[in-house]
């Protein structure tokens, strides 16, 4: 465990660094008065891993601040939220747009056209100019189904975010307590033996 954590402080922010990057001043400066939301623990680092997967999936600007404000609202670890939004980046983009409209239209029909449109039908992987003309048209034929699914996506991700990272955390913790077992016992029977 200690290991883990080691690397994960490598990953994340501090509050030094948010001090020092434009923007994020007052941040750092609230995060040293108040190092709960900054210590590393399962629960805080699940809820900020959480929100930081669950706000990102909204393509909105702003995502890294708006999922730092979240949790320092409900006490996750603001270092988490923050480094999960990069996880909704543009090569994951069309794979959470695609589930969002998924989501969003078992509430809001959606009926697919019966012929694909121009743009979508003269699209092709070896020519990456056709690419925006169709994705975009993809976008629009979602429509409210698309708007719909974002919130719904995001609590489904940051729920599925959560489990795996809060029962991961435990995982990880069972191994290191099994391990420090093993090399105990292992001391005793070498110490055991020496006469």
């Amino acid at each position: 465990m200690a290991e883990f954590k080691r690397r994960l402080r490598r990953w994340l922010p501090t509050a030094q660094t948010l001090e020092q990057t434009r923007g994020f001043a007052w941040l750092g400066q609230y995060l040293r008065e108040h190092p709960r939301l900054w210590v590393l623990h399962r629960r805080g680092v699940s809820l900020g891993v959480a929100l930081g997967i669950g706000i990102g999936v909204f393509p909105v600007p702003l995502q890294m601040p708006a999922a730092m404000l979240a949790a320092v609202a409900l006490r996750g670890n603001v270092a988490a939220a923050a480094a999960a939004t990069w996880l909704t980046n543009p090569f994951t983009m069309a794979p959470i747009w695609a589930l969002a409209a998924y989501l969003g239209s078992f509430v809001v029909p959606h009926h697919a056209p019966a012929t694909p449109s121009p743009a979508i039908a003269n699209w092709h992987w070896a020519s990456p100019h056709t690419w925006p003309a169709a994705f975009w048209e993809q976008v629009t034929s979602w429509g409210p189904a698309l708007l719909v699914g974002f919130p719904i996506a995001g609590v489904v991700l940051g729920l599925a975010a959560y489990a795996v990272m809060y029962w991961g955390w435990a995982v990880l913790i069972r191994r290191e307590r099994r391990r420090r077992l093993r090399e105990r016992a292992g001391g005793v029977v070498r110490s055991a033996r020496r006469p």
